[in-house]
C-alpha cells in the first residue's frame, strides 16, 4: 500500500471522541461515562497521536487501540468505529459507491476488532488502485475538453 502520511488525527481531538460517544449514548438512551480505570490512558494515547503524521493503517490502530482500551461504560465500539469513518470519508469519494461502502465497512469494523489487519490492508490495497482516479462517470470526454487557443503569429 503507497505510504501517505499525514495528521489524520489533526482536526479530531479528544473532545471530538467525547462528543461523538456522548451523541451515541444519548441516541440510545444511555450514560456518556467514562471508565476510570481505562479513560485516561485512551485519553493520553490519543493526544499524543493528534500531532503525529501516520499512515492510514497507523491512524487505524490508534483507534483499535483505544477501543480496545474501553474508555467508556457505553458505546466504544460505536464510538471509534464512527470516528474511523470519518477519517476516510475524503479518500473514498473517488470510489463506487458498493466499494466506499466496503471500505467504510472494513475500516470500521477493523477498529472494533471484528476484522484483522490482513483483511483491512487488502481492502485497502484494492480501493487504492481507485483512490485518486475519478470514475469515468466523472472524467471529461476528449470531445468535450475546451479546445487549446491556437498559439497567434506575431
Amino acid at each position: 500500500m503507497k505510504e501517505i502520511r499525514k495528521q489524520w488525527l489533526g482536526s479530531t481531538p479528544w473532545q471530538t471522541v467525547l462528543n461523538v460517544n456522548q451523541s451515541l449514548c444519548q441516541a440510545q438512551n444511555t450514560a456518556h461515562q467514562p471508565k476510570v480505570q481505562s479513560f485516561e490512558a485512551a485519553r493520553q494515547l490519543w493526544e499524543k497521536s493528534v500531532s503525529q503524521a501516520m499512515s492510514l493503517p497507523e491512524v487505524l490502530d490508534i483507534c483499535r487501540q483505544c477501543h480496545d482500551l474501553a474508555p467508556f461504560v457505553f458505546n466504544n465500539g460505536n464510538t471509534f468505529a464512527a470516528i474511523s469513518k470519518t477519517l476516510v470519508e475524503e479518500w473514498i469519494k473517488s470510489l463506487p459507491a458498493v466499494e466506499a461502502q466496503i471500505v467504510r465497512t472494513t475500516v470500521s469494523h477493523y477498529v472494533a476488532g471484528q476484522v484483522g489487519k490482513k483483511e483491512l490492508l487488502q481492502v485497502l490495497r484494492h480501493a487504492e488502485t481507485r483512490w485518486l482516479t475519478p470514475p469515468a462517470s466523472q472524467s471529461i470526454p476528449p470531445m468535450l475538453e475546451k479546445p487549446q487557443a491556437e498559439p497567434s503569429a506575431s
